[in-house]
């Protein structure tokens, strides 16, 4: 009866000492209050509580006010730090994310450039289909559902074909899963297996597939082998994404058969920017 006696003390020093926001009261009061229950429940204390009571009650409460303090500031830096680490990630990415724009639309106008001359009729559906393309692709997020993504890659496709003369050939094999993944993504590698890829006497198939046990978009062209395995500005973009958004990472894994393989971390829980 008396250790259950002593537990209880404990317990309401502690719980006062938590639910006090840790101030000098909280401390004071709850020295005061656990010896005043110790000799209500006639549990023997050292003499010291009995001479002192009131010095060794400030003492505390000073200790306590001490300790809250302390436990105060680390929660503060430690929040404040988060703080500056997510506006950073939130800087760094819209940083990444203005150049996207741009490197398609430079690609999109080059492509235009030439249709002026060669047919304008298909020169001026193109310039309608950027403009689709373009506002499909305005959401503010930085990670988008992935049959969002996909659905942009068939109008990037589509967009393209009017250049290529149906040539690209975009396919998705198997079910892909309800997640999100980081805006482009896809499209970029389209967009490289379109630049380092096709053959002008050929048709270009691209496959998207899911890995569910690698978790893991793949992306797989039969167009002309991978010479260098250095990033360009769209792919080391796409790189330096995926770390920020998902703890994710993209790999060449054939260069053969030039395979892209996206690893999607968490992706799917990460709260980054959406």
């Amino acid at each position: 009866m008396p250790s259950l006696c002593l537990f209880c003390i404990l317990a309401f020093f502690y719980l006062s000492f938590f639910l006090g926001y840790y101030t000098f009261f909280s401390g004071f009061l709850g020295t005061l209050f656990s010896i005043f229950l110790a000799n209500l429940l006639h549990i023997q204390l050292i003499e010291l509580f009995h001479t002192q009571l009131f010095e060794i009650a400030v003492a505390i409460g000073f200790l306590t006010y001490i300790v809250g303090a302390l436990l105060y500031r680390f929660v503060k830096m430690r929040n404040e730090k988060e703080v500056v680490d997510h506006n950073y990630v939130q800087s760094r990415l819209r940083s990444l994310e203005t150049q996207l724009n741009p490197h398609f639309l430079f690609n999109a106008l080059n492509s235009i450039a030439e249709l002026i001359h060669q047919d304008p009729d298909k020169a001026e559906t193109a310039i309608l289909k950027v403009s689709t393309f373009l506002r499909n692709t305005m959401d503010e997020h930085a990670r988008i559902p992935l049959r969002d993504e996909i659905r942009n890659v068939r109008d990037y496709v589509e967009l393209e074909n009017i250049r290529f003369s149906g040539k690209i050939d975009f396919q998705v094999s198997g079910e892909m899963p309800k997640i999100s993944v980081p805006k482009f993504s896809i499209q970029l590698l389209v967009e490289n297996a379109l630049k380092h890829g096709f053959e002008p006497h050929r048709v270009l198939h691209i496959v998207l597939s899911y890995d569910k046990e690698k978790h893991a978009l793949i992306l797989i062209n039969d167009g002309k082998p991978i010479k260098s395995t250095t990033f360009g500005t769209g792919l080391g973009n796409l790189a330096q994404r995926l770390k920020l958004l998902c703890k994710g990472s993209i790999k060449i894994t054939d260069k053969q058969n030039p395979t892209f393989a996206i690893y999607l971390g968490d992706c799917n829980e990460n709260t980054h920017r959406g």
